[in-house]
């Protein structure tokens, strides 16, 4: 499972996975294609870039799996450093721009990318309003308005609730992709374990056996020893 292997760098780079992409603004800098492996970022190419906002790399990928594309800006003290993206073997295109590195980035290439893309809009959608309601719960309770923020934190539970259910939901539709398990432990586990079991069901033979799949069925055998 994950990146069977790393190639060293140079001009073109073989593997069953391509990377192209532009950073516009970005003249001079190191890009890096990261894993998260126990809990710590390890990289598996880095791409220097000088005079061109360009790149490209290559590597060996086994299954879909997230990595990150890090940026190091030299002097910059910016913390917009880091790009999120379910990578997979295939031809993948990652632009963006050196102002709104994450925030703007747009990936190409990738089903199950488009389907965690799709997911996030959803779940900003509950995110930000949830942001709203612990603004306006803080005010009531600073001008003692009581009443108030007890009726803004019911439906501030509510939403968390309805952006709960909209990941079990998303996972469930979505079995036959890696993004499934890969939501499941990273936005439904972390609330509840009532639907994990049915989410692990559903996954398809493929899912199941892959990267994600296999930590939720670690994760299941664990809990229910508890």
């Amino acid at each position: 499972m994950g990146v069977a292997a790393m190639v060293s760098c140079s001009d073109k780079k073989s593997g069953n996975t391509q990377i192209t992409g532009e950073i516009k603004g970005l003249k001079q800098g190191t890009l890096y294609i990261q894993q998260l492996k126990d809990s710590t970022l390890i990289t598996l190419d880095s791409i220097v870039l000088k005079g061109k906002s360009t790149f490209e790399t290559g590597f060996d990928l086994n299954e879909p799996e997230v990595l990150y594309l890090g940026l190091n800006r030299g002097t910059s003290q910016s913390m917009d450093n880091l790009i999120l993206f379910f990578a997979e073997p295939g031809n993948l295109k990652i632009n963006s721009s050196l102002d709104n590195f994450s925030g703007g980035a747009v990936i190409e290439g990738s089903k199950n990318q488009d389907l965690y893309a799709k997911y996030l809009k959803t779940k900003t959608v509950f995110t930000n309003k949830q942001t709203d309601l612990v603004r306006s719960i803080i005010l009531a309770q600073q001008n003692q308005q009581t009443v108030k923020a007890d009726s803004l934190e019911n439906v501030l539970n509510r939403s968390a609730r309805m952006s709960y259910l909209n990941a079990v939901n998303f996972a469930l539709k979505n079995g036959k992709n890696q993004v499934a398990p890969y939501i499941t432990l990273t936005d439904v586990a972390p609330t509840n374990s009532k639907h994990l079991d049915t989410i692990y069901k559903n996954l398809s033979p493929e899912v199941s056996k892959s990267k994600y799949g296999v930590i939720l069925k670690n994760y299941l055998e664990l809990i229910k020893k508890q």
